[in-house]
């Protein structure tokens, strides 16, 4: 039975590209813009639960990244299969990837519930925000599986080409969390008076929702979930391929929160205001870049489906429109970041150390996201090729020869502001490697291509 997905093989490759990453922005910064708002909510309980929320990112991330890397790998078969024309593995990949996901996320609340408290201790939360730092987590992990597995179903969707109707999904849940979060941090129209756990509650119904409507998507719209006698059989030999891809991918997914985890440990040490301001930027920085990962997620399935059909010169083409639009939007987002970075952070929380530091960072870290924009598109097309250890080897790379001496030198001499411009340098420098590699790795494996008739056809 053919799935009833969209066809990048053919069409205008900006116009695929364009309704590919809107939908996709619109959703996921419709979440980080909730997340934003949770802020400003918190931010009116204090500086402390301020900083609270700023030590849950790394954790947060960190567990999100087993979904993103099940998601890469399913994405990166499924897109192949797909565009080959092979519906039987398409659907087959589709279903396993849903219940290798559950399987993994259910192990992980487990193990992140025994060591929640010397985790964060580690990190260097102290004893009035620790307890507030728990309490959050030991309520968040609870959704973890409305969280993961709306993600990954997300990707399975985009995959075959569909990315409106999830990304409406993102928005209403997003829309619903922003509405339940103050009612249920501040006590509004007689719901309790929960504080700073009530955001986490919000979070938790949102993600109830979001996975209750991906479902239906999954198993009505699309019908790519299937159910019944069977459908099991070969899952441990789909779930060894995914994981092929997704494991290198959970890995590299797994770099960006230790190295989140590290900063927060090393701005720890100048005030929690320091660290309060980096939380609020981070959610800035999330939102303006989100721009950007909307479309590299795009990238992997346009170059999947084109490269599953042999429509090399398509690829290329698409790269190049992608990386075109990655340096406008790096030279935008610091034009209009820096000299404003300051006005916008007031506007969540007014302390004066916290806002000279949320700035520096704004002034900072925006002039390398051009060539970060450009590290993650070629992220996905190494992970499109199927070929998932470079991304992980760059960002390894990243972390532990680039950026953490970086960080601690330029800590010792600058204080904060030398942790922030590690930030920048590493992002520039890795990004640079990363599309001089993905560029030799194409055209390496172009030439592997037999050579047939059409095997390079537009």
């Amino acid at each position: 039975m053919a799935v009833p997905a969209q066809n990048l093989t053919e069409g205008s490759i900006s116009s695929h590209l364009v309704r590919m990453t809107m939908p996709m922005f619109l959703g996921i910064s419709s979440m980080i813009v909730a997340s934003m708002i949770d802020t400003i909510y918190i931010g009116i309980l204090g500086a402390k639960e301020l900083a609270a929320f700023s030590f849950t990112m790394p954790l947060l991330m960190g567990l999100s990244s087993v979904s993103m890397g099940i998601g890469t790998g399913a994405s990166s078969l499924i897109a192949r299969a797909h565009g080959s024309g092979d519906s039987a593995r398409t659907l087959r990949f589709a279903s396993h990837a849903m219940l290798l996901t559950l399987i993994l996320v259910l192990v992980l609340m487990g193990i992140a519930y025994l060591f929640l408290e010397p985790l964060f201790s580690l990190m260097g939360a102290r004893d009035d925000i620790l307890p507030l730092v728990l309490s959050y987590m030991s309520i968040w992990l609870l959704g973890l599986p409305l969280f993961s597995l709306p993600m990954v179903a997300s990707t399975v969707l985009r995959s075959v080409g569909n990315a409106k109707v999830p990304g409406y999904v993102m928005m209403v849940t997003s829309g619903l969390q922003v509405v339940l979060a103050p009612l249920l941090i501040f006590g509004l129209l007689g719901f309790p008076e929960l504080g700073f756990e009530g955001s986490a509650w919000a979070s938790v119904f949102a993600g109830l929702v979001r996975a209750l409507g991906m479902f239906y998507l999954l198993t009505t719209g699309e019908r790519l979930l299937r159910f019944g006698r069977g459908r099991l059989s070969g899952f441990f030999g789909s779930a060894r391929e995914v994981l092929y891809i997704g494991v290198p991918s959970m890995l590299n997914s797994l770099i960006g929160p230790v190295s989140l985890a590290i900063v927060i440990r090393l701005l720890s040490r100048h005030g929690r205001e320091v660290v309060a301001g980096f939380g609020i930027t981070s959610r800035f920085e999330m939102l303006v870049l989100m721009v950007l990962m909307s479309l590299s997620s795009s990238v992997g399935p346009f170059v999947g489906q084109n490269w599953g059909a042999r429509k090399i010169e398509r690829v290329h083409t698409g790269l190049k429109i992608a990386n075109q639009f990655c340096l406008f939007w790096g030279v935008l987002c610091f034009a209009l970041l820096a000299p404003f970075g300051d006005d916008l952070v007031a506007l969540v929380n007014n302390d004066p150390l916290l806002i000279e530091s949320a700035s520096w960072y704004l002034i900072l870290v925006p002039a390398s996201f051009a060539m970060l924009g450009i590290g993650m598109t070629s992220g996905s097309l190494f992970i499109a090729l199927g070929k998932p250890l470079p991304t992980t080897i760059l960002a390894v790379f990243r972390m532990i020869v680039v950026y953490l001496p970086l960080a601690i030198i330029f800590d010792h001499f600058w204080g904060y502001i030398g942790v922030f411009a590690a930030t920048m340098i590493a992002n520039v420098i890795v990004g640079a490697l990363a599309w001089y590699w993905s560029d030799k790795t194409l055209s390496h494996e172009i030439a592997l291509l037999p050579k047939r008739p059409g095997a390079i056809a537009d």
